[in-house]
């Protein structure tokens, strides 16, 4: 079995020296040497000599095939076809094959098309497929184990498109794919579990477009790929656990478009992506649970348009670069923790955007997050969250508030203003609460008077028309209350004037709402003026007055000046 430097080189340099009188265990021998890019030996293995016409006759024969530890040149089973006069897609059956630490060597190809593997296990490990095109098109593994473990594959490109594996555990773990293009499309996994962990997946195109995946877990948990495009496109998942923790996509385009993620758990946590575009567009992550937490997204944009999830994660993440979370339907958008420091889009612009809970707790937002208070229901987005408490929701709407204010949103910035400020008030009174004596006691005065002076009154400074509506109403109050003492109650307190009694109009209700106006605005023309118990409405109405209108003052102002 190879286990040598071989495996960690994604090059694959060797040369071969035949001894015609050499024997390895009573059969032919050869010597494989193998190099490292600065053509240092790195290692050199012997192998039994075993030629592709005894295996033709051997699967001709119907015999098991056990070529392990052998060195076989130019296999192919397009030529063994030609040779028995069939047809080109007629299929043949490999018995019982294994082909443990085997070295295929090549002129152009090493050819498993059409092949039909029987028996309880396949195995590959630790072989080696030389430079040529390396081909298992349309290929039927059976239901038993599929094993290419720690296999290493040279320059040329590999394929597996069409291949049929089985119910059994299939396994790529720690197998290298050289520096050529390799192909998954439209591979079936079935039912087994599927291990890609530690694979290098060659400096080429990777393409697993159109493969499908059934209700095994399937992990590439460490695996890493070259610098080129790397296709998910429409993979269709089942409902195992899918494992790419840690990954490094190197640089290239990654594109899980359109890909169906099935109902098990999807974790990318700790993934590194490099430049290029990574594209998620359209992907369904259906109903298990989807993980990006610590990804590294690198440089180049980054699109989850029109995707749908239930409940996708992004904790810890550092955004770089251009992201699209322009969801077509999202239950549960975890941000927690998230550094923006480019652009982050979740304003609907033209299709729509439905996220229904967006958590942004301790985010920070270096860049710009384009987000609409009414299109994407910013107040349902955080009120939404069942696990976050008042003191997090408030702080959500000071970071949008902060935002808003920085897009020019400022209308928005105020309805997160007020939001903030309403969710600060409860989750005080909540903490006020919790505790025993004088702060608990006063919990609720203080938290109606607040919200009555602040919040009905004038909407924290962001509404200077509501102040001015409730002056108004403040000076048809004060007027109910002088006109009605006055006309009913003169003993405990009058309105006095002045004037001439031909000339005062002490008990007519438009006087009180003149008299109230002038003290309201502390005019004061002295003309009438309260007496008894009435000073002391009249003294609190020129406070109401003096306070309303600096209220006013600073909201109306704030509203010009932006």
């Amino acid at each position: 079995m190879l286990e040598s430097p071989l495996h960690e080189d994604h090059s694959l340099r060797f040369e071969t020296n035949v001894f015609g009188e050499s024997y390895l265990d009573g059969e032919k021998a050869v010597t494989v040497i193998f190099y490292d890019t600065t053509h240092k030996k790195v290692a050199s293995f012997d192998f039994q000599v075993i030629t592709k016409e005894e295996v033709y006759d051997l699967i001709e024969k119907g015999d098991s095939l056990n070529i392990s530890n052998s060195y076989i040149k130019d296999f192919s089973l397009s030529e063994y076809r030609k040779l028995r006069q069939l047809d080109k897609h007629t299929r043949i059956t490999l018995k019982d094959f294994s082909a443990r630490g085997t070295f295929f060597d090549c002129n152009h190809e090493i050819d498993f098309s059409y092949a039909d593997f029987e028996g309880e296990k396949t195995i590959f490990e630790s072989s080696v497929f030389a430079n040529g095109f390396v081909n298992f098109f349309n290929s039927d593994f059976g239901h038993g184990d599929v094993n290419f473990r720690k296999a290493k594959f040279g320059s040329g490109s590999t394929s597996f498109r069409s291949v049929k594996f089985g119910d059994g555990h299939i396994t790529f773990n720690t197998a290298n794919f050289g520096a050529g293009n390799l192909s998954f499309v439209d591979a079936n996994f079935s039912n087994g579990n599927v291990d890609y962990k530690n694979t290098y997946f060659g400096d080429g195109t990777v393409d697993f477009k159109f493969a499908k995946f059934s209700s095994g877990d399937i992990t590439f948990e460490r695996a890493s790929f070259g610098k080129g495009v790397k296709s998910f496109k429409n993979v269709e998942f089942g409902g195992g656990k899918i494992d790419f923790k840690r990954i490094d996509f190197n640089n290239g385009d990654v594109s899980f478009e359109g890909v169906e993620f099935g109902d098990g758990k999807v974790s990318f946590r700790g993934a590194v992506f490099g430049e290029g575009r990574k594209t998620f567009d359209r992907a369904d992550f259906a109903h298990g649970e989807a993980q990006f937490d610590l990804v590294n997204f690198g440089k180049g944009t980054i699109s989850f348009n029109q995707a749908y999830a239930t409940n996708i994660s992004f904790r810890g993440c550092h955004l770089d670069a251009y992201i699209d979370l322009r969801f077509g339907e999202c239950h549960l958008l975890d941000m927690r923790s998230t550094i923006v420091r480019d652009i982050l889009e979740v304003k609907p612009e033209g299709e729509k955007v439905v996220i229904k809970e967006m958590i942004l707790a301790d985010m920070r937002i270096l860049g710009r997050l384009f987000i609409d208070w009414r299109g994407n229901d910013v107040y349902d987005l955080i009120y939404n969250q069942k696990n976050t408490s008042m003191f997090q929701k408030a702080e959500q709407f000071r970071i949008l508030k902060e935002n808003f204010r920085n897009n020019g949103q400022y209308e928005d910035e105020d309805a997160a203003y007020l939001e903030f400020r309403r969710c600060e008030a409860k989750a005080n009174l909540q903490d006020a609460l919790s505790k025993r004596g004088i702060k608990a006691v006063n919990a609720y005065p203080i938290y109606y008077f607040q919200k009555y002076v602040f919040d009905y009154v004038g909407r924290y400074a962001t509404a200077p028309t509501r102040v001015l509506l409730n002056a108004m109403l403040a000076v048809v109050l004060y007027a109910l209350i002088f006109y009605s003492f006055t006309e009913f109650f003169p003993q405990i307190g009058t309105i006095a004037s002045t004037l001439p009694s031909e000339l005062s109009r002490v008990h007519d209700f438009w006087n009180s709402i003149y008299y109230s106006a002038i003290t309201f605005s502390t005019v004061g023309y002295g003309d009438y003026f309260a007496e008894g118990y009435l000073k002391i409405f009249a003294a609190c109405e020129g406070f109401t007055g003096i306070f309303l209108m600096s209220y006013f003052t600073v909201a109306f102002v704030r509203k010009i000046l932006r």
